[in-house]
């Protein structure tokens, strides 16, 4: 891994999030070895201390992706899953992390370039990051 390439573990949802993860392959297209996914049947079964512990273990930024909002399989209220990342984020701060290495990201179902182009872009803001601060982020 190159020092630019970020750590980061995305909580997949099975449903949008995981079938756009999928889509990668199926589609030619394909994202930095640094990302690390982790299935999660909904976003709404994820707490806070999930995402910090994978913080503890070395991620530099974590994804949450999810279902576009309406489109969830378990009709799960989006603002569910707002509030615990808002409260992880609130959790962070307290910590002396940068919150904006959580971001929540809805995708469509099975589109792999819109996850590549997200992930991407994600690494990119955690590299500028780590470049800001003295001894990375």
């Amino acid at each position: 891994m190159s020092k630019s390439e970020a750590n980061v573990v995305v909580f997949a949802c099975n449903w949008d999030g995981l079938s756009s993860v999928e889509a990668v392959a199926q589609a030619g297209l394909s994202y930095p070895a640094s990302v690390k996914v982790v299935r999660v049947s909904c976003l709404s079964r994820l707490h806070q201390g999930l995402i910090l512990k994978a913080f503890e273990l070395g991620a530099d930024g974590v994804m949450l992706l999810g279902c576009e909002p309406g489109k969830c399989q378990f009709d799960t209220d989006p603002a569910l899953i707002t509030q615990e990342c808002e409260k992880a984020r609130k959790l962070m701060r307290l910590l002396g992390l940068k919150e904006e290495r959580l971001v929540l990201t809805h995708v469509p179902r099975g589109d792999g370039s819109h996850f590549v182009g997200r992930v991407t872009s994600f690494i990119a803001e955690i590299g500028q990051m780590r470049s800001a601060v003295p001894g990375g982020a």
